[in-house]
């Protein structure tokens, strides 16, 4: 027994966000499995890490990647068909020989210049022009709108964006759920798995001496270090010693952690029963769903 044995040091993933509990873990795993010494000794603690992990990045890309569902699509291409053709006749009425049709066109199309609606653009800066430019419509320009026989458009345009905007609302609502349930879970037991990693390769190292290892958990702990300067720059503290051997201090609003109880040194542990899954935190949008 070697007490004075290298050890793998303990990271706190209080403060790491989604993609960065993944990156941690892939990097990690990626040195673990390149080991043919620690593979030999402890292949029955890589693979459910390996199998949580990749279990998180099924969930976490279905989350970040999740694009328009078709019923959005298509309530968005009709919303831009009716905005487009409420234009387009305004414009074409400003030829109309019809008494007061001309100068009514005009009215309106200050109307829709002014709103400068894009159907190209971002589906929420859209919406709440959409809302503006019919209420305007609707509520200031009733008399041009009559002129020209397009109050209805209007209210059809209104109530399309209305639709569209409900959807939008039902699947964020929809995604919020799925993240703070599903995805928190499942980066609980991403942390567990590897936790349970860490404390074996930490008592075999104490129990045969690192020699064989002392390459690898160097490259380990490197990483480690690399991920605290990371927690430094976000204002978290940082934990000296290894995982068998101390918990991770630190609170933030992504999912807390669980700590873990110290090893004995003498006595090899018997691996964590998984934590309770927390209740996870989502990446944000403007930053990727990333709020750590």
């Amino acid at each position: 027994m070697d007490i004075n044995a290298k050890q793998l040091d303990a990271l706190d993933f209080n403060y790491l966000d989604q993609s960065e509990t993944y990156q941690y873990n892939e990097n990690q795993l990626v040195r673990a499995k390149g080991s043919a010494a620690i593979v030999a000794k402890l292949q029955e603690f890589i693979t459910p890490w390996e199998q949580a992990k990749q279990r998180f990045d099924e969930c976490y890309r279905k989350m970040t990647t999740a694009g328009q569902t078709k019923t959005n699509e298509m309530l968005d291409g009709e919303r831009d068909t009716l905005t487009t053709g409420f234009g387009g006749t305004v414009r074409n009425a400003k030829k109309s020989p019809i008494p007061g049709q001309a100068e009514a066109a005009a009215v309106l199309e200050e109307v829709i210049n002014r709103y400068n609606i894009k159907t190209d653009g971002e589906y929420e800066q859209q919406t709440m022009r959409t809302s503006q430019m019919c209420t305007d419509l609707l509520t200031n320009y009733q008399a041009q709108l009559t002129t020209l026989g397009l109050t209805a458009w209007v209210e059809a345009l209104q109530a399309k964006n209305e639709e569209f905007n409900a959807a939008m609302t039902a699947r964020t609502n929809s995604q919020a759920g799925y993240v703070k349930s599903e995805l928190g879970q499942l980066r609980q037991q991403l942390i567990t798995a590897y936790r349970n990693f860490v404390k074996m390769l930490n008592v075999v190292l104490i129990y045969e001496g690192d020699t064989a290892y002392a390459d690898v958990v160097d490259q380990m702990n490197a990483e480690v270090r690399h991920y605290k300067q990371i927690i430094a720059r976000k204002g978290g503290k940082v934990s000296a010693g290894s995982e068998g051997t101390g918990t991770d201090p630190g609170t933030n609003t992504d999912t807390p952690d669980t700590p873990d109880t110290p090893n004995t040194p003498d006595t090899p542990d018997t691996p964590d029963t998984p934590d309770t899954p927390g209740t996870g935190g989502g990446d944000n949008n403007s930053g990727g769903f990333d709020e750590g």
